[in-house]
């Protein structure tokens, strides 16, 4: 066993030692999204659902609350719900003294034919791909040479279903540098993306080639050997950079014999309109095996995968039958990533979300519905709503609420949530129906001031369903995910509200709202 594997092990112990140490109910602290026990966290990596277990991998920094000595933390759920903390998976290379190689995002597969070899015994060998950082130039020990700060395609294995690790260092990195054309970009080769694609009998990886907005392809037989065959963008959006892709089959409205591909990338800075820093797209078009074609309606606009300030780095799981694709999401946005006042962690995930493609509005549109405990309250109706805030007798920090009601009279209706005694402290989830918009307001949500530009509203398309409209929202004790209509779009932000602001109001603007439903209920604690 490498020495890295046994440090992974011994950080494991004392990470897990962390945990219970912890009581999961500090200041903002998530009741219902993943965190970690302790430390730095942003992209989840790795995700895949392998012998009816989920496993989570994700960037973390063993060392602190700031992003460093980049590693891939481990947890693991039966239910994608309640996630138990598991030891570091991959441990950058030399931490804590002197780091030769950190471990950038990538992803996991199940080599079920084991056409890798590392399988043994009939163990099926689970193949963690990432992108290798290293901080300075080095010889290697599979003979290859790198440059400082070159990133660079490496892989690992694990025969005990992901529980512990060795990287091939006989091989790494299996992708060294990118094509010989843009052999200047080697500091911006990253986060691959790997899949089996069936039809051509081939692992396929997407990797970013981060400052040229592109998307390189490359197809293996055995995940050592890898070969260019095509490349994609720079398309729609262009951010500072692009990172974190993917690309994925998605039956259009449910018609297996209508399949289409989605391609999701993240762009750092570059999000949605209104939006400050991280942002990510989607892009529908079709897949051959090698290249990946745009569908000419999906260029027509930028469609964003979530419109708000904190959604981020987006991966799904492999592993789970091609209608059953979800995806997680860092929850949080590199332009104040680092000054959020949550201690002793920092960072959350998103809920999983379940996504489906459907036509809306004659455009093929990805669908997220949220994965979440099951809601079972009972539904409240007020045949109409007056101008101004009405109080509900519902209080709490975590809450899952389900909002319908008419086009009225209005300009706009929603809930208050997270709100203070006197309502100075509040975040306000609601619908524009001048200008047909969700939005978010956390300009009076609590601790603001450590950024500035977090203080702000942020707003998503949403058109009518025959004149109704529909909100999910889902509030913990430091975010907010929205999803409008059939789940079309969505906005996540995080808040940060005082401890005691718990209360729950409807409002009504300038005018009365009619035929309003509300199913909302407290979420309990998936921690303890």
């Amino acid at each position: 066993m490498l020495p890295s594997v046994h440090h992974a092990l011994a950080l494991g112990i004392s990470a897990l030692s962390a945990v219970s140490a912890q009581t999961y109910s500090e200041p903002y602290r998530p009741q219902y999204h993943f965190t970690p026990a302790e430390n730095w966290m942003n992209d989840p990596n790795g995700l895949i659902y392998h012998n009816d277990i989920y496993h989570l991998f994700y960037q973390y920094n063993p060392g602190g609350t700031t992003w460093g000595a980049m590693s891939w933390g481990h947890a693991t759920s039966p239910d994608l719900i309640h996630w138990e903390h598991q030891p570091v998976a991959l441990l950058a290379r030399g931490f804590p003294d002197a780091i030769t190689e950190m471990f950038f995002s990538g992803t996991t597969v199940a080599d079920a034919d084991n056409t890798s070899g590392f399988g043994a015994n009939g163990a099926t060998p689970l193949v963690a791909m990432y992108t290798s950082y290293y901080p300075q130039a080095q010889d290697l020990p599979s003979g290859k040479s790198v440059v400082a700060n070159q990133q660079a395609q490496s892989i690992a294995y694990s025969v005990d279903d992901g529980m512990t690790w060795t990287t091939y260092d006989a091989g790494n990195p299996v992708i060294a540098e990118p094509p010989a054309e843009y052999a200047d970009q080697v500091l911006e080769f990253r986060d691959p993306s790997v899949f089996w694609h069936q039809a051509s009998g081939n692992w396929v990886a997407v990797v970013s080639l981060a400052k040229l907005h592109k998307l390189l392809i490359y197809t293996s037989t055995d995940l050592k050997s890898w070969e260019y065959v095509s490349e994609f963008g720079p398309a729609n959006a262009v951010g500072g950079v692009w990172e974190c892709p993917s690309i994925f089959p998605l039956a259009l409205d449910g018609d297996e014999q209508d399949v289409k591909w989605v391609a999701q990338i993240g762009l750092n800075p570059g999000g949605p309109p209104g939006v400050t820093g991280s942002g990510t797209q989607y892009i529908v078009g079709s897949f051959d095996g090698t290249s990946f074609t745009a569908d000419p309606e999906s260029m027509q606009q930028t469609n964003w995968l979530d419109w708000g300030p904190d959604f981020y780095a987006a991966l799904s799981f492999n592993g789970l039958p091609a209608d059953n694709r979800i995806d997680i999401t860092w929850m949080n946005n590199w332009q104040y990533a680092a000054a959020i006042p949550t201690d002793p962690w920092r960072s959350s995930l998103t809920v999983p979300r379940k996504l489906s493609l459907a036509t809306i509005n004659g455009t093929a549109t990805v669908v997220q519905q949220p994965i979440v405990q099951n809601h079972n309250s009972q539904p409240r109706h007020w045949s109409s709503v007056p101008t101004g805030n009405t109080k509900l007798n519902m209080t709490g920090k975590a809450i899952d609420a389900i909002l319908s009601f008419s086009e009225s009279t209005s300009t706009e209706f929603g809930l208050i949530v997270r709100a203070s005694a006197d309502l100075t402290e509040q975040t306000r989830v609601g619908y524009n129906f001048d200008t047909k918009q969700l939005f978010v307001d956390r300009t009076q949500s609590g601790e603001t001031g450590f950024e500035g530009s977090f203080a702000s509203v942020y707003y998503a398309p949403l058109g009518s369903n025959d004149g109704n409209i529909t909100l999910r929202v889902l509030v913990d004790w430091s975010s907010v995910e929205v999803f409008g209509g059939a789940g079309e779009v969505s906005l996540t932000a995080q808040i940060f509200p005082s401890d005691d602001s718990v209360d729950t109001y409807l409002f009504s603007t300038d005018g009365t709202t009619t035929g309003v439903e509300l199913r909302a209920q407290q979420v309990q604690s998936v921690w303890n």
